[in-house]
């Protein structure tokens, strides 16, 4: 995802899953963003959409943007803890998936 100017973006990934189908060709498509000062890119692994609450309904990818526009103004030190807090009130029994995430910021 990408925070500019408050507003978030999705960059819609274009292949399979890194190192998941190694008999597949590599994607060659590309998208290119012009990006500003103070611009943000949220990067995360699947474990973050794909956590469910006590009435089994994923968070997605909808509730992840949502978390990322509700924390979007803050410090990247708060973002991420908002981020974290929101997937983990959310997330309903253990994790069943590894969790990664980047935050990013231009300067």
């Amino acid at each position: 995802m990408l925070v500019s100017n408050g507003r978030v973006h999705r960059l819609e990934s274009r292949s399979a899953i890194l190192g998941g189908l190694v008999d597949e060709p590599p994607c060659e498509s590309v998208e290119e963003v012009d990006l500003i000062s103070g611009d943000r890119l949220v990067l995360y692994t699947d474990g973050f959409i794909e956590v469910f609450n006590k009435r089994d309904e994923m968070l997605g990818i909808e509730g992840l943007e949502e978390l990322v526009r509700g924390s979007a103004k803050k410090s990247l030190l708060e973002m991420k803890q908002l981020i974290l807090d929101g997937v983990a009130a959310w997330r309903h029994g253990p994790l069943t998936d590894d969790m990664s995430l980047v935050l990013l910021e231009l300067r």
